[in-house]
């Protein structure tokens, strides 16, 4: 009996020293579970502050919006842009803070956020009402906080873009207006030279609607002499040369169209070249004006050329005549007056040559029967003997010129060209060439003076008209530096052009 105790009590110590150590083994667990709790306690909060840090630190307005539209959380910012204080805020539905008209169209968006597969847009513009009543222009980004019915919104103030781009489309607005309403024309052209806007009154004087001009390169639309002048504009605009020039344009029906350009280049904001601009007015009326006056002037040169040649000319013709016959009688006679007849006499041939001089200075083509090549000859024989120069003429072959405006006009460049090469540029070796092939007739003028500065180009009074006559009879006039020093005048032209 007693043993079978005694074994029970050693029984039951052994079980309570296995139960200890399995207490102390739990109060272990325990302790660890309440370390790692305390840790990821302490993590939490740390991610919590975390988040909060970042939450109140985004640089823009954030809240977070529950599913019955209040508002959970709020930043500063948000605070800042609708004038309360978070506790204000923090309860309130945000449609307590949007303008009326826009509420409708958030709170559809709020709806469907929240609807499995539905679309809601993610980014979109608003207005916000502050306290004071004024209204903001918002951008705002919104979504979904995973597994909650929240979201999270975030608003950026727009309110001066929003100023700026209306702004800026009423600044377009009055541009276009004053573009579209101006009287002449207005074409911008890329890198390239194509065209990528004209105004109504460029289409108006081409005679093409916008469509049919804009993509297409500007030379298309330009007359062939004037092609050249055109292509070297064009690609020499990136210099910013604001030099008006005059243009001849092509329009549909295939008139031609006289116009003055006035260039601009355009520029990015980094000074990169981007293209150009043109301000194009039509001169066509007041070209075929001076075209006229210019021939009434041409009328009355020639008459007064006719009228010096025919009429004053035949009289002291008849003069001089008269006193070579008084002279001969006072030979015969051995009178004393014989010395002074010779002396009137003299004077008498003297006028008569300076009579033929102003009569062919006048009407040179038409007072001389082989037209221009004899007065072209005839004036740098003349030029030689009272400038005591070397001034040449050369026509290998006959360059008969039927049209005596013509003809009058191409006579006038080469005169005043070498006027020009002798009083400004101090040739004492000038060449006159006048050359035809099958399509074109070129009268070139060649010196060896000084030359002319490169950026005079046709500022002088005598260039810009030797430039106007030329257009006047549709010619290309060109002035370039010689090869080796002085300068080179070319007068190009259709030779279809004379009838």
């Amino acid at each position: 009996m007693a043993k079978a105790h005694m074994k029970d009590e050693l029984k039951t110590k052994k079980q309570l020293m296995e139960e200890l150590v399995e207490v102390r083994a739990k109060m272990h667990d325990l302790e660890s579970s309440k370390t790692k709790c305390q840790e990821t306690e302490k993590a939490l909060r740390q991610s919590e502050d975390m988040y909060q840090t970042f939450f109140e630190n985004t640089g823009t307005a954030t809240i977070i919006i529950e599913e019955d539209t209040t508002i959970s959380m709020s930043n500063v910012e948000f605070g800042n842009f609708t004038g309360f204080e978070r506790e204000q805020i923090l309860g309130r539905s945000w449609k307590e803070f949007v303008v009326m008209e826009d509420i409708n169209r958030l709170f559809g968006y709020h709806k469907k956020r929240r609807i499995p597969s539905s679309v809601a847009p993610r980014n979109y513009e608003f207005r916000i009402q502050n306290r004071q009543g004024h209204k903001r222009n918002m951008f705002m980004t919104i979504a979904m906080i995973p597994g909650t019915k929240k979201s999270i919104a975030s608003m950026l103030d727009i309110t001066k873009r929003i100023s700026a781009e209306k702004a800026l489309k009423q600044s377009e607005k009055r541009f276009r207006l004053l573009v579209e309403t101006m009287n002449d024309g207005l074409g911008v052209l890329d890198t390239f030279g194509k065209f990528t806007y004209v105004n109504k009154k460029l289409c108006s004087l081409l005679g093409y609607p916008p469509r049919e001009i804009l993509g297409k390169y500007g030379a298309k639309f330009i007359v062939s002499r004037d092609q050249p002048s055109w292509e070297y504009r064009v690609s020499n605009r990136y210099k910013d040369d604001q030099e008006t020039y005059e243009l001849t344009w092509k329009h549909k029906n295939g008139q031609q169209i006289d116009t003055i350009v006035s260039p601009r280049a355009i520029y990015d904001d980094h000074a990169n070249f981007i293209g150009g601009f043109g301000i194009i007015t039509d001169i066509t009326e007041r070209k075929t004006m001076e075209k006229e006056i210019l021939g009434i002037s041409e009328r009355e040169r020639r008459k007064i050329g006719y009228d010096l040649h025919d009429d004053l000319g035949q009289h002291l013709i008849g003069i001089d005549m008269m006193i070579t016959v008084l002279k001969n009688t006072l030979k015969a006679k051995a009178a004393k007056e014989t010395m002074d007849a010779d002396k009137i006499h003299a004077l008498v041939k003297e006028a008569i040559t300076k009579t033929r001089q102003l009569s062919r200075g006048l009407c040179p083509v038409h007072l001389v029967s082989q037209g221009l090549e004899s007065a072209l000859k005839e004036m740098s024989s003349s030029t030689g003997d009272i400038f005591r120069i070397s001034c040449t003429f050369n026509c290998p072959h006959p360059v008969p010129i039927h049209d005596n405006a013509l003809a009058m006009h191409l006579y006038h460049i080469a005169q005043e060209s070498i006027h020009n090469a002798i009083t400004h540029g101090k040739a004492t070796i000038i060449k006159i060439d006048l050359l035809k092939d099958n399509t074109h007739v070129t009268l070139k003028i060649t010196d060896n003076g000084i030359g002319i500065p490169s950026k005079r180009g046709f500022s002088g009074m005598g260039l810009r008209i030797m430039q106007y006559r030329s257009r006047m009879i549709g010619a290309s006039l060109k002035i370039d530096p010689g090869h080796t020093g002085g300068t080179i005048v070319t007068c190009l032209f259709n030779s279809r052009q004379d009838p």
